[in-house]
């Protein structure tokens, strides 16, 4: 079994006016390449601070991030993005489009930022998540649920080895919902993509092979 993500002996404390706040309190959790992974648990009990630490986008007070063989302890902001950039996609519950750009760009935005040729990867994409009619449209003129298809296609476009998504469905209808946890389970089950979703939803959580639960900061099953 090869681990893709690990995080080992992995603290946060944030810090404000002298105060501190524990957000994670020794957190070991590791991924194998393939699996797809839910973490679950109540507001505030620092599910989506795991996963910004997996992403990168922040980093730990204490204990490290293992992505794809790298302990990612001491590295610079460059060489963090790099990682970031290389392993790494990325959704979050309010899609964080550009709202200037159409569907199509959006998505080959992320292939650019990597200095990747873009060619037909962008439509391609948003073909496979069903969007091929929409491609030149705006994110203000799709649906909710459609602009989380166009995130979706724009964090897996570049092939990741990890989709990092955190509460993907928290904006969404019971139906817009179902599509997108469809979409991601497919990609899953057909490219082998490695998931670790973040959501408090029971019904979310049991689409993946395996729940981590939390509470107060640490780990209590899975």
């Amino acid at each position: 079994m090869h681990i893709i993500v690990e995080t080992r002996g992995l603290v946060k404390v944030y810090r404000s006016d002298g105060v501190a706040t524990p957000a994670l309190g020794g957190l070991d959790v590791a991924v194998a390449a393939g699996e797809f992974v839910s973490v679950m648990g109540p507001s505030g009990c620092g599910k989506s601070t795991l996963l910004y630490l997996v992403g990168l986008l922040d980093t730990p007070t204490e204990g490290t991030v293992m992505l794809a063989g790298a302990d990612t302890r001491g590295l610079s902001d460059r060489e963090r993005t790099r990682l970031r950039r290389e392993h790494i996609g990325l959704v979050f519950q309010r899609f964080n489009l550009l709202p200037t750009i159409s569907a199509e760009e959006n998505v080959a935005l992320a292939l650019r930022l990597r200095r990747r040729p873009v060619g037909a990867a962008a439509r391609e994409m948003l073909a496979a998540v069903g969007l091929q009619d929409k491609r030149r449209r705006r994110p203000e003129e799709l649906s909710v649920g459609e602009q989380q298809r166009v995130a979706i296609a724009r964090a897996l476009v570049t092939r990741p080895a990890v989709l990092l998504a955190d509460e993907p469905t928290g904006n969404l209808d019971s139906e817009s919902s179902d599509r997108v946890l469809d979409l991601v389970a497919r990609f899953h089950r057909e490219a082998g993509q490695t998931v670790l979703l973040i959501t408090h939803n029971d019904q979310v959580a049991a689409r993946a092979e395996r729940i981590v639960r939390m509470r107060d900061g640490r780990i209590i099953a899975g």
